[in-house]
C-alpha cells in the first residue's frame, strides 16, 4: 500500500479520523502515566553440595559413622538433579496456593540457569513491599523444599544439599514493559477505530452522492415544459416556426388544389367580377 495514498485518504476525511488519532494519544499518555506500576524483586540462591565426611574424618570421630547417610541424591549422577526438583515444586500450584494464605502475590517466577547450580526466584506485584515480601516467602519455602525432598529417607543434615541466597530481595524494581503493553494494547485499539472511521466516512459519502443523484434525476423529469413553444420541427439554435409558416403549400399544389390554400389567403383574396353581357 501506498504510504502517500493512505495519508490522502486519512485527510480527505479528517473529519472522521482527527477525533479518533487525538482520543488515542491522549488515551496512550494516560496509560504510560497512570496505569498501574508492576514492581519485580529478584533472588538467586545458590544450591551447595554436602560435605561429606572421609575415611579418615569417620576413623577420628566414629560419631560420623553412626550418621544416616541415605540421601538419594547423593546416589544420582547427575548432581544437578536436585536443584531441578527443588524448582519443579516451587513452580507448582501449591506453591501459588501457600502465597495466597499468606496474603502475599501469586504472580512470580522460579528459573534455573542451565547446567548451574543456581536458582533464580522473582517477585512481582503492584506494590514494592509486597513483591519484595513475595520474594523473601519463595526464598524460604525453596530450603524447605529442599530439606523435605533430602530427608525422605531420614538423612542427616551432614549429608543434604544446602541453599545460600547469593543475592536477596533487598530492593524492588519497575518494569516498564507493563505500562508499554498498556500502551501497544491502546495504540493498536486506535488504529482499529480509525480503520473504522475510515469506513463509516466512504459510506457516509457514498450515501450522499446517492442521494444527490436521486434528487438531481427528479428535478430533470419534473421540470415544465410550454407546448405551446415547442415544435418537433425545431432546429437546434434555430427559432420554432409559427403556425403560419409552418404548413405553407405551395402554388403548384394550390392550382391543383384550391383547398389547401390558407384561410388567411382565401378570407383576403377579393372574388373575381364576371363582366355581364349587355344586350
Amino acid at each position: 500500500m501506498d504510504p502517500v495514498a493512505v495519508i490522502k485518504t486519512l485527510w480527505r476525511y479528517k473529519v472522521f479520523v482527527l477525533p479518533v488519532l487525538l482520543l488515542t494519544a491522549v488515551a496512550a499518555v494516560y496509560m504510560f502515566s497512570y496505569a498501574p506500576r508492576t514492581y519485580e524483586a529478584r533472588t538467586t540462591y545458590a544450591i551447595v553440595a554436602p560435605q561429606v565426611p572421609t575415611s579418615e574424618q569417620i576413623e577420628k570421630d566414629p560419631a560420623l559413622g553412626l550418621l544416616n547417610t541415605d540421601n538419594p541424591y547423593l546416589r544420582s549422577a547427575d548432581t544437578s538433579l536436585v536443584a531441578q526438583v527443588a524448582v519443579t515444586r516451587l513452580n507448582d500450584v501449591a506453591t501459588g496456593d501457600f502465597l495466597a494464605q499468606q496474603g502475599l502475590s501469586t504472580d512470580y517466577k522460579v528459573e534455573r540457569p542451565s547446567d548451574a547450580f543456581l536458582v533464580d526466584i522473582s517477585g512481582i506485584s503492584d506494590d514494592k513491599a509486597q513483591a519484595i515480601s513475595t520474594a523473601k516467602a519463595l526464598g524460604e519455602r525453596l530450603e524447605n523444599d529442599l530439606r523435605t525432598i533430602q530427608t525422605i529417607n531420614g538423612a542427616s543434615d551432614r549429608y543434604l544439599f544446602t541453599a545460600l541466597a547469593v543475592a536477596p530481595p533487598e530492593k524492588a524494581t519497575e518494569q516498564f514493559s507493563s505500562r508499554l503493553r498498556s500502551v501497544i494494547v491502546v495504540v493498536v485499539a486506535g488504529l482499529v477505530l480509525t480503520l473504522g472511521a475510515v469506513s463509516l466516512a466512504r459510506a457516509v459519502e457514498t450515501a450522499r452522492n446517492r442521494e444527490k443523484k436521486v434528487k438531481s434525476g427528479s428535478r430533470k423529469r419534473t421540470t415544465p415544459t410550454d407546448p405551446e413553444n415547442t415544435s418537433p420541427l425545431a432546429l437546434a439554435g434555430k427559432e420554432p416556426p409559427t403556425d403560419k409558416d409552418s404548413f405553407k403549400a405551395s402554388k403548384t399544389l394550390v392550382a391543383i388544389n384550391p383547398h389547401l390554400q390558407p384561410l388567411d389567403d382565401r378570407e383576403t383574396s377579393t372574388p373575381s367580377v364576371q363582366p355581364s353581357n349587355s344586350r
